[in-house]
């Protein structure tokens, strides 16, 4: 039994089942929220009104503050404030008002609030202490100065079993210390973007990685979504793309204007743009490379004539070539010019007079050559290559028996088609579970 203060400041007892056990982070006279659901609310004349479904929380202070709490009456929905309540009674499972049943308005929610049960409750949030995402198990309220507050977020495992009233199991699995979130630690981008409130959560999504916007976008409906990748400028939206997983990037450019979609494809890295491509409508397909620039549009219609599961199906046409005869200081004042992508700058390839392969040299040679020696002196002439045609898994192998970052893809003429880059062969080549580890190595 805790202690705990009304609205107007009079003293009450909000009984706490004991089978319940609290997590270690939150401080003694915190209710959870899987507590409250459908306790049985009573109106001060003695008379059962409904069930609790939610907890409503305004979101515009900066520690959120239950305003009102929602009741399942038959076929309706009411509202009780918060000034309404008497008393949280989690031991007799009852929610006693102070006023008659008559007195309370149907459920609705007001500017700057959210439904805890329905916003929160099994939602992903951001902890901010690592920025990684959890999922919300339960949320912890506490009376603070006559107000009942959210304290912080449970995302524990012991908290889920509490929830389905396995209570003895709770107490006995095994708690972290970052199981409990204090809200001041608490991001909830992906709650308000679902509530269109994108004002602030704009701003914080500037300051995001490629690789969490597009765990926040995933978690968001269709219309925030179109929204989110429409406020992004074209690159970091792409990006954002890249890293969504691939049954949703095509919906996602679905959604998009096809002015904004052919913007967002032209950032794309060419592989994954000819990829996607293929996953789109024919119609629209045709229609985004229409609006792309002669070379792109040949180079994605050349990636896309092969299959899937070969090498030219992998590979990408985002590399960096020299022309044999090219000093090592010119080779580096052109990189430092043409600022190439960083995963394009694994490997230099040397052509010769006639545009085919003759050699390869690393970063890591061109810098520490003499600015007066040419590339084909330095590069390294004995090449491991592949043709369009490898079978991936083949490709696999030759880049973890050679220890390549990267494979050039050539003809029978040994001219270079492309390359395809370790991140691409392992994502084509390891098991699905895996595939969803595997960070882009090259980005």
């Amino acid at each position: 039994m805790i202690d705990t203060v009304a609205p107007h400041g009079y003293r009450r007892r909000a009984l706490v089942r004991k089978d319940v056990s609290r997590p270690v982070d939150a401080e003694q006279g915190s209710l959870a929220l899987s507590e409250l659901e459908s306790l049985t609310v009573v109106d001060a004349a003695g008379a059962e009104v409904g069930d609790l479904i939610d907890v409503v929380a305004r979101f515009s202070t900066e520690v959120p503050v239950v305003t009102a709490f929602f009741i399942a009456r038959e076929d309706e929905q009411l509202c009780a404030s918060w000034n309404q309540v008497a008393e949280i009674d989690v031991d007799g499972e009852r929610l006693l008002l102070k006023c008659a049943a008559g007195a309370l308005g149907p459920a609705s929610l007001r500017g700057g609030e959210i439904a805890l049960v329905d916003a929160v409750l099994d939602n992903r949030v951001v902890d901010l202490r690592d920025r990684s995402f959890v999922r919300v198990q339960d949320v912890l309220l506490e009376v603070r100065e006559g107000e009942l507050v959210v304290a912080g977020v449970d995302a524990s495992r012991g908290a889920l079993a509490r929830r389905f009233g396995l209570g003895f199991l709770a107490r006995r699995l095994p708690r972290r210390t970052g199981d409990f979130i204090p809200w001041e630690e608490v991001n909830t981008i992906s709650l308000r973007l679902s509530r269109l409130n994108f004002v602030e959560a704009f701003a914080e999504l500037a300051e995001l990685h490629p690789a969490d916007i597009a765990d926040v976008v995933a978690q968001v409906g269709a219309r925030e979504r179109a929204a989110v990748l429409a406020a992004l400028n074209a690159p970091l939206a792409a990006d954002t793309l890249q890293e969504m997983d691939e049954d949703l990037r095509a919906a996602v450019l679905v959604e998009m204007p096809v002015d904004r979609a052919a913007k967002v494809v032209e950032q794309l890295d060419a592989d994954v743009a000819a990829d996607l491509l293929a996953d789109l409508p024919e119609d629209l397909a045709e229609d985004l490379l229409a609006r792309q620039s002669d070379e792109r549009e040949r180079d994605l219609r050349g990636l896309a004539s092969h299959a899937d599961d070969t090498a030219g199906g992998l590979m990408t046409l985002e590399y960096v070539t020299l022309w044999a005869g090219t000093a090592a200081g010119d080779a580096i004042a052109f990189l430092r010019r043409e600022r190439p992508a960083q995963h394009a700058m694994s490997y230099v390839y040397v052509l010769d007079g006639d545009g085919l392969l003759a050699g390869v040299l690393s970063l890591r040679d061109l810098v520490l050559a003499d600015p007066a020696r040419q590339v084909e002196t330095i590069m390294e002439d004995d090449l491991v290559t592949v043709r369009a045609d490898t079978d991936e898994e083949e490709v696999g192998r030759v880049m973890t028996r050679y220890n390549l970052l990267a494979v050039p893809v050539v003809d029978e003429e040994r001219r270079l088609l492309g390359i395809v880059t370790l991140d691409d062969a392992l994502d084509a080549i390891l098991p699905e579970d895996w595939k969803r580890r595997l960070p882009r190595l090259f980005r």
